[in-house]
């Protein structure tokens, strides 16, 4: 839906590790006198640290930004071992977008989240969950083990999966299989899809089994 929680899955979808908008160099470094090869992963960056960029020469020093902080923060929630498996993936945190919270691209493999002023790490969480759900749909899942999944949550077998590109995908399986995902990868939260209620701990455990012995 085109409002307060809209989610999308381009039917382009894709996915890598993470990377901050704007860095040439994932990394943070304490003086501009650093070299590149110095430099932590930014994924080991702490919320207020400063983030560097920069030739092999030398690195210019830049502070965070607002949706980069809470992105760090939100992404440090994310129990799913996704820099391992969801290679060549990278996530993205933005600025606000209208109608949106979170989009991925499967060509690109690419996650643009869409981090709004009134949105906290915890929701930044599972939203990025929610993306990497989708990732783990085009990357791993089969026509067979998403009609499994169908069955688990007792929706139909004719249950559209898709949605159209930059679509709202709540009222689709691959939707509903985001949601659940992300209840297993991020600390409990609001569940949004419109197809079925929230799972029960029962069908998390059988969605666990059904997707985690495919990506560990």
């Amino acid at each position: 839906m085109k409002t307060q929680r809209t989610r999308s899955m381009l039917l382009i979808m894709t996915i890598t590790v993470f990377q901050v908008v704007g860095m040439s160099t994932s990394g943070v470094a304490s003086t501009s006198q650093q070299r590149t090869q110095n430099l932590v992963p930014l994924a080991n960056a702490t919320s207020n640290g400063s983030t560097a960029t920069g030739s092999e020469a030398g690195v210019l020093i830049r502070k965070l930004s607002r949706e980069e902080t809470v992105g760090l923060q939100a992404l440090e929630m994310v129990t799913y071992p996704w820099k391992t498996m969801l290679p060549g993936w990278r996530i993205q945190f933005l600025p606000a977008r209208k109608g949106y919270l979170a989009m991925t691209h499967r060509v690109e493999r690419r996650i643009d989240v869409y981090v709004r002023s009134d949105r906290n790490a915890s929701g930044v969480a599972h939203d990025i969950a929610h993306e990497l759900g989708h990732a783990i749909d085009v990357t791993y899942l089969t026509d067979e083990s998403r009609a499994e999944f169908l069955t688990i949550r007792r929706l139909k077998p004719t249950t559209a999966w898709w949605a159209c590109n930059s679509c709202t995908d709540l009222d689709t399986g691959a939707g509903d299989f985001a949601e659940s995902f992300a209840l297993i990868a991020a600390p409990p939260f609001r569940f949004y899809s419109r197809l079925a209620p929230t799972p029960k701990q029962v069908e998390l455990e059988r969605i666990k089994a059904l997707v985690l012995p495919a990506t560990a």
